[in-house]
């Protein structure tokens, strides 16, 4: 019988090695992990999540437990039928994922093959790059320029396989207009690359910025939208793709079966009717920011102008760093971001804007660890 270390190395040897070679991508919103600790919830202003929460489901899903015995319908007639009237394109242009980041798997192992380059911005949300490696591709880390795009020669385009891009961006909170975006669209078109926008929070923003009524007219978009985070229900993972009809059908038979369990899915079909919702948020998440980014520079502290439920906060006048930082705030029961698994170092944290009370409670809580 082989040692044990001998079988173990004998084993990674016979894996895919973007696979043995994975790493942890850290998120925000560990409540669980961190209620353990604790022994009480905190108050969790690391996701950023609609501050309305999400339009009442109790009933919903109560009366779709009714059908738990059956399989979902693995076509989502219904959830693509919702979203392509939400975006207004066809129905054969969608594509429903069980969340954003089954969609950033699903796209990344249909463009990938071993050695492609993908082009990631930085900062950035960590799945692009991290699912980039699993799917074999090589990361190409490239910064952000003053107009908040990505500072690319036509060469790199030329080179890589895919682009990603976050609108608004995730942590920086800034939105580019359509107009930037499919100028970039284009460039990427003439090039034959990938390009996937990520428009998981334009929905809190301004939804008039999306490019997803453009995709199906190009060969090489792929717009996303999450749900997870416009309607508050990130406990149920949704989300939808939308791109050219050719392309949505190939991911669509790519996609894991029944991969969005029946309650979701019907989730989904309701909460995309429920524009009133998304209108009430934005007029609170407004009000909000501006509230929150005025107390926090009260603090002493410097917030990044920002277009959504988020702000990026640098905390260099602190003199504190900022994982020393988001410990002395869940000490007090208040989760924030601490902003080094974006690659920013130890001068930034990120806040979610909540309702008003909610909103002072971080503040206090900042205060005292500060």
């Amino acid at each position: 019988m082989p040692s044990h270390k001998m079988a173990l190395k004998s084993m990674i040897n016979r894996i895919r090695k973007s696979f043995a070679g994975v790493k942890e991508c850290r998120h925000g919103g560990l409540v669980q992990e961190a209620a353990s600790i604790l022994g009480a919830e905190p108050l969790d202003f690391s996701a950023n999540i609609n501050p309305l929460g999400s339009p009442p489901l109790k009933e919903l899903l109560l009366k779709e437990l009714e059908h738990i015995g059956h399989y979902p319908d693995n076509s989502y007639r219904n959830f693509r039928r919702a979203a392509a009237k939400f975006v207004n394109v066809d129905m054969d242009c969608i594509v429903p994922g069980n969340g954003s980041s089954e969609l950033i798997r699903l796209f990344a192992e249909c463009c990938f093959l071993e050695g492609d380059l993908a082009l990631v911005p930085t900062p950035s949300f960590g799945e692009y790059a991290n699912q980039s490696l699993l799917a074999g591709a090589t990361v190409q880390r490239v910064n952000i320029g003053g107009d908040g795009l990505p500072l690319l020669a036509d060469d790199d385009l030329e080179k890589a396989k895919l682009l990603f891009l976050c609108n608004p961006n995730n942590p920086t909170g800034r939105l580019l207009s359509a107009e930037l975006v499919t100028d970039l669209a284009d460039r990427c078109e003439e090039r034959e690359t990938f390009l996937l926008v990520d428009e998981a929070f334009i929905e809190l923003s301004e939804p008039k910025e999306s490019v997803a009524i453009r995709a199906p007219h190009r060969e090489f978009l792929f717009v996303m939208r999450s749900l997870t985070k416009s309607f508050g229900v990130p406990g149920l993972r949704l989300g939808f793709g939308v791109t050219n009809a050719k392309l949505a059908g190939i991911l669509n038979m790519a996609r894991i079966p029944w991969s969005i369990g029946s309650l979701a899915a019907a989730a989904a079909t309701y909460l995309l009717g429920c524009e009133e919702h998304l209108e009430r948020s934005r007029l609170v998440i407004k009000e909000e920011l501006a509230w929150l980014e005025s107390a926090l520079l009260g603090l002493g502290l410097r917030p990044l102008p920002s277009s959504v439920n988020f702000i990026l906060v640098n905390i260099e006048p602190s003199c504190l760093d900022s994982d020393v930082l988001a410990q002395r705030t869940m000490a007090q029961g208040v989760l924030v971001r601490d902003c080094q698994s974006f690659g920013m170092g130890k001068s930034y944290i990120r806040v979610a804007v909540r309702s008003r009370s909610e909103n002072e409670r971080l503040i206090a809580a900042l205060e005292r660890s500060l």
